[in-house]
């Protein structure tokens, strides 16, 4: 497939799942990246407290991580529409029930326990679409040279949600109040995720229980693993560099700036996953998932620079993070991509969320590492964090270079 003919293919995908499905995806993202900043501004905003407003952003943050791989499994056992239904009705009820809490002034117990099961109930929409492709071109409704493209709008996707989600929290908190905007969230929920659950491809997902040569397939641990800890750098990436860029906004005064310069890293990396199925087939999966980690470190370099040692003002941020910007999104097609040729069929929701809470752990690990530094020693430490989790990126595909090369689709 040419590079442009692989562009075209896009237009293809609806014909495969339906018109809407490709809609229904993107809006069901929105909800997951909503929750942590919509809890933060609710509970600071409420008690006036920035400690106890990170606290449950945090105690979100850490159900996700430990909640995504479970909702995989059980999706993998009982299937795409039960487990996606009653996620999205706890996730919904749980973001409702963090509103009552706090209106209501219950103990701080309450909320953060609110927190907890609304993260931990996030529907998983994305992991959840991957796995539907792939179940798709198991059963042979998916052209095997479309699936590189497919998982590249999944990748894009994942970016616009990434950056609208942060934004529509800002516009309706400030436009009406951080309740409204935790609310939406919710109705959201009820809605989009609960649509994407019922859609008809959640019942080509084959259920792990049934008894075949591919459910009893072993799964490729060592390259999960690599996988996995590729993503978690990636992730300590992303709470590094945001660390990084707050400091600079806040100590220029411009606390609202960090949210946009930070918002052009998703931007960049959505408008590069769009190309990401024009990269030639000459261009192995393993090869190319550590060119990505290595560009990322080294296309991170002026923006370490400029930001560590705060040259100049805070548009070069937002010029400077374009760059590392083009290389996530085909990392994180790649790393998918892959991922899909360690388990079987019947695994592969399971393996595809616990790629999503490896980029989630790694981010709170960033953020919390890099902030307590960038308090004490300024944003240089938080940046150079950000290249040191690139190289554990490099690293990781290094060492597995040879048994991620290895693996072959299904």
């Amino acid at each position: 497939m040419s590079g442009w003919s692989a562009l075209r293919a896009y237009a293809a995908l609806p014909a495969t799942t339906g018109p809407w499905y490709l809609v229904i995806t993107l809006l069901g993202r929105i909800p997951a990246s909503m929750g942590q900043l919509g809890s933060l501004l609710l509970v600071s905003g409420a008690t006036g407290s920035l400690a106890l407003g990170g606290a449950t952003a945090a105690a979100f943050a850490v159900g996700q991580a430990t909640g995504g791989p479970i909702i995989g499994k059980s999706a993998d056992r009982y299937g795409h529409r039960p487990t996606g239904l009653v996620a999205a009705l706890l996730h919904a009820l749980a973001l409702v029930l963090l509103v009552v809490c706090v209106e209501q002034d219950a103990p701080t117990w309450a909320a953060l326990a609110s927190s907890v099961v609304a993260g931990a109930s996030v529907p998983q929409v994305g992991p959840l679409s991957r796995a539907r492709w792939t179940a798709l071109a198991h059963h042979g409704r998916l052209p095997a040279n479309r699936f590189p493209t497919a998982m590249s709008f999944e990748g894009t996707s994942d970016e616009f949600a990434f950056v609208l989600g942060p934004a529509l929290v800002g516009i309706i908190a400030t436009a009406t109040s951080p309740r409204t905007a935790v609310l939406m969230a919710a109705a959201l929920t009820a809605t989009a995720c609960v649509s994407f659950a019922l859609h008809p491809t959640a019942t080509l997902v084959t259920r792990g229980g049934e008894k075949d040569g591919a459910a009893t397939a072993p799964v490729l641990r060592v390259p999960v693993f690599l996988l996995a800890a590729g993503l978690a750098g990636l992730g300590c990436y992303f709470g590094s560099v945001q660390a990084g860029v707050t400091w600079r906004a806040v100590d220029a005064g411009s606390e609202g700036a960090a949210g946009l310069i930070y918002a052009i890293l998703g931007l960049s990396s959505a408008l590069a996953g769009v190309f990401v199925p024009m990269l030639p087939a000459s261009f192995p999966l393993a090869r190319r998932l550590q060119a990505g980690f290595a560009l990322l470190a080294v296309l991170s370099l002026p923006l370490a620079i400029v930001g560590g040692l705060s040259i100049g003002g805070l548009w070069p941020l937002g010029l400077l993070i374009v760059l590392p910007g083009i290389t996530i999104a085909p990392i994180l097609v790649t790393a998918y991509t892959q991922a899909e040729m360690t388990v079987p069929v019947q695994r592969i929701s399971w393996v595809m969320t616990l790629l999503t809470s490896s980029v989630v752990i790694g981010y709170a690990i960033g953020a919390l590492l890099s902030g307590t530094l960038a308090d004490r020693y300024g944003p240089l430490a938080a940046f150079l964090v950000a290249l040191g989790a690139a190289c554990v990126g490099v690293t990781a595909s290094g060492l597995g270079r040879r048994r991620l090369a290895a693996l072959r689709p299904g």
